[in-house]
């Protein structure tokens, strides 16, 4: 497994080498929730609705989206620490003796609001794999379904939510294909999240949202929780990138990966008294 990045913005760009090489821009992004004050909709982007306020995204932070980045290499495992705010960061990192993905742990949050917008934060993967606005999500870990963007096989799509209308539930695995030239890249999560494919080769997941009004559908609150230290919900999640780029040498299919990243094994531990009795 081999992972190239840029040294002017910080992001992975790149899997493989050689003729297997493939292009992928890695980045983290940001809706902008709905707060319901427009002409369009007075309905808000909350807990059970998702609702851009428009298709724009934003970047993380205002210098271009650039990430600090700091590398560690080592005999077992080789890392790449990026940092794109104080509130979004992520390590990239290859396993020796790993040959069949490369493995990206996220920690974002507390998301800031003091400019009063709502957040829903993705991790977008951007590539040339062409894809004719097709892509495919697993339906419960099983098999895999084909999407089509902005469109539905059993009744025409009077499209009025170009975001949401795409998104779909992503248990274990989101990916593309580009027949002609034998190319594929899939993203393996480690738990459910929503995702999509907004433009050609590119897939996106939500990992994160932060939200300021009510969806008016049962909670009776914003999505807005703030956690032990009252400043807001801090995640750490996987994302797991299988590729064609990494045929040569892979030993496992994408499916058999996404079901080990989704069904990782628990670690308990508990404390062992000198009675022989575990402390409850």
């Amino acid at each position: 497994v081999q992972a190239t990045f840029s040294r002017h913005t910080g992001h992975l760009v790149g899997i493989g080498a050689g003729d297997k090489a493939m292009a992928v821009e890695q980045q983290f992004r940001w809706y902008n929730g709905s707060d319901g004050n427009n002409k369009n909709s007075t309905q808000p982007s909350g807990a059970y609705i998702l609702r851009p306020n428009h298709t724009a995204d934003f970047p993380i932070n205002q210098q271009g989206n650039a990430a600090s980045v700091r590398i560690l290499r080592g005999p077992v495992v080789s890392e790449v620490y990026q940092v794109f705010a104080d509130w979004a960061m992520q390590t990239v990192r290859v396993v020796a003796g790993e040959s069949d993905f490369l493995e990206l742990e996220y920690t974002i949050g507390p998301i800031p609001f003091e400019d009063s917008l709502g957040k829903e934060v993705i991790s977008r993967f951007s590539s040339n794999v062409q894809t004719n606005g097709l892509f495919y999500t697993d339906s419960n870990g099983r098999q895999l379904l084909e999407r089509k963007r902005n469109y539905r096989p059993t009744w025409e799509l009077n499209l009025t939510q170009p975001i949401a209308s795409n998104y779909y539930p992503v248990n274990t695995m989101i990916g593309v294909e580009d027949k002609a030239r034998k190319q594929t890249f899939a993203v393996l999560t480690d738990r459910a999240q929503g995702g999509s494919s907004m433009e050609d080769g590119a897939v996106e997941l939500m990992v994160h949202r932060r939200l300021l009004h009510d969806d008016y559908r049962g909670v009776g609150e914003p999505l807005n929780e703030t956690g032990v230290f009252g400043d807001g919900l801090t995640i750490t999640g996987v994302h797991r990138l299988a590729s064609s780029a990494f045929s040569a040498s892979a030993t496992r299919t994408p499916a058999s990966i996404a079901q080990e990243t989704f069904a990782e094994p628990l670690v308990f531990v508990a404390e062992t008294l000198r009675n022989g009795s575990q402390r409850q």
